[in-house]
């Protein structure tokens, strides 16, 4: 345990407020318990916090006992400046959690987390614009434009960097908690996932870039277009890619129509869609396309599709062609759907635009990596 003894956190940052949050958050959570690697660094860069170690650190990289988790439920904040105010903590939170809480606010405030939430997050631009929301409701239904009401932005920022914590084994209630300090790992396709075990939430290095840089997973089956839309950003290392929404007419088959796209952690590795052969087509209740694994779905459809062909009278040769087809009919529906969300993301000015136009390119090349 000496790597995890460390007496202080090393910080690498151009921002002195930001430091000096930081060390007070480090200060609390190491007088509370928790531990970390030795060669831990947080580095803040023109408001960019990320955690690094030494290239080929293995093992625990974090040890943050659940006192420490701070709950955001029912908290009040006022935005005034664009900054982030505390008026008033959860009335279960602890003095500790109330502390790391008005901290939390503080380094979000340091590095101006607010403003780029209201002036570059990719979301606001699909509020703003119908043609953006009209083009990411056809792919993510349920995403659209604001209508005033619900959480203020203060909240919904605080929500990209929660957890959702079930304190009680087996329950189906979460609580909306931050994680000092774990809250700096980024997201990777391969980052060390979540884990709390005996009172004590813990997450190990994985580390994915030559720089040293540590991630972590941030759950589900997360595709460029999710990441884009929750987080803000393009993420280049997710091999996931969720087919829209959508029904089309295939040669022999009749429809194809494929559900909405899972919210939940997949029951299964390599979560299979439930196939439904009906008497005018076949329906899938979603579709995940892994980039890395094209033969799962390929497999899986073309099975799919040639048992419902032979049951109609094709013979297995022609089964088998007409399948192929249907796979590329299937990429192409939802490459148009992704093109019309690059053209109207690209006629925008905001900065959002510029990644809502990125991450449906990838998502794109996923799709067509893996059906055509």
């Amino acid at each position: 345990m000496a790597a995890m003894s460390t007496p202080c956190l090393q910080i690498r940052s151009d921002q002195h407020a930001a430091s000096a949050v930081l060390e007070e958050i480090a200060r609390l959570c190491k007088a509370h318990g928790a531990r970390w690697h030795a060669g831990l660094v947080v580095e803040v860069e023109a408001g960019q916090m990320r955690l690094l170690a030494p290239a080929g650190t293995q093992g625990t990289l974090i040890h943050l006992p659940t006192p420490l988790l701070v709950p955001i439920e029912a908290a009040c904040w006022e935005e005034a400046d664009a900054r982030i105010v505390l008026r008033q903590p959860p009335a279960t939170a602890t003095s500790l959690q109330r502390e790391l809480l008005r901290l939390h606010g503080d380094l979000y405030n340091a590095t101006a987390k607010l403003p780029w939430w209201q002036r570059r997050h990719p979301m606001r631009l699909v509020e703003s614009c119908g043609s953006v929301a009209r083009a990411v409701a056809a792919l993510k239904p349920g995403l659209g434009g604001d209508d005033g009401a619900g959480p203020t932005a203060a909240e919904r920022f605080l929500s990209t960097r929660s957890y959702g914590w079930r304190p009680e084994p087996g329950s189906e209630e979460r609580r909306q908690v931050l994680m000092p300090l774990i809250d700096l790992l980024n997201h990777h396709h391969r980052g060390a996932p979540y884990r709390i075990d005996a009172g004590v939430m813990v997450i190990d290095t994985a580390q994915a870039a030559a720089d040293g840089e540590c991630f972590a997973h941030y759950g589900h089956r997360r595709d460029a277009l999710d990441l884009a839309l929750q987080y803000g950003y393009v993420d280049a290392s997710t091999p996931f890619a969720h087919s829209a929404p959508l029904t089309i007419e295939l040669e022999g088959v009749g429809y194809l129509r494929v559900e909405q796209q899972q919210q939940r952690k997949p029951m299964h590795p390599l979560d299979p869609p439930r196939v439904a052969l009906e008497e005018n087509g076949l329906r899938l209740s979603h579709l995940c396309c892994h980039r890395d694994h094209p033969e799962r779905v390929r497999l899986m459809l073309r099975l799919a599709l040639q048992g419902s062909l032979q049951r109609r009278g094709h013979g297995q040769q022609e089964a088998q062609r007409l399948a192929h087809q249907g796979l590329e009919a299937l990429a192409a529906a939802n490459i148009r759907l992704l093109e019309q969300l690059v053209a109207a993301a690209a006629a925008s000015d905001h900065p959002g635009g510029a990644v809502l136009v990125e991450a449906a390119r990838r998502q794109a090349a996923n799709l067509a990596s893996v059906l055509v």
